[in-house]
């Protein structure tokens, strides 16, 4: 009779490291997921704050009656509004203090969020896939649409499909 040799066979050390380094893979996948989820959190609570900010600087910063609504505007990817005066270095009217801060809110976007596109408008569509689009009509309250290039997305062209955050601002 043979004797029984001791330690294991090549065969059982291949399944043991197979099952072993798809469990090390699978924790590495489950990592990057929770990694990429806690940055796309991180920048919708962001995004919620500065639109509340947004709202707050509205109600602050109503327009003279007659004129234009100067906090209605459209952020393109990458290029923020710049306001035509400094008001930290000389007096400014509320119209040129408007722009101002709205300039200074809109560099803060576009410097926090990757790609980052926004629209204030007026808008009374309630649907369940929002879009770009406005109605415009004065009685509609005024919404921030704000979308941003995802974590892991492959290219900027996501941005521009839909609005990631829809939220009323106010009348």
């Amino acid at each position: 009779m043979r004797a029984r040799s001791r330690g294991f066979s090549m065969m059982e050390v291949l399944v043991a490291m197979l099952v072993i380094g798809t469990g090390a893979l699978a924790i590495a996948m489950l990592q990057l997921h929770a990694l990429r989820s806690g940055q796309d959190s991180s920048l919708q609570a962001r995004a919620t704050l500065m639109a509340q900010e947004l709202a707050e600087l509205r109600a602050a910063l109503p327009p003279p009656s007659g004129a234009t609504d100067p906090t209605l505007f459209s952020l393109t990817p990458g290029r923020p509004p710049q306001s035509p005066v400094d008001c930290e270095q000389a007096a400014c009217g509320p119209h040129d203090f408007t722009q101002a801060v709205l300039a200074d809110w809109s560099g803060r976007l576009v410097r926090d969020f990757p790609q980052a596109r926004a629209t204030v408008c007026r808008d009374a569509q309630q649907t369940p896939h929002p879009d770009w689009n406005c109605d415009g009509l004065a009685i509609s309250p005024v919404v921030l649409k704000l979308a941003w290039r995802r974590p892991g997305a492959a290219s900027a062209s996501a941005v521009a499909a839909a609005p990631l955050l829809t939220l009323v601002l106010g009348h």
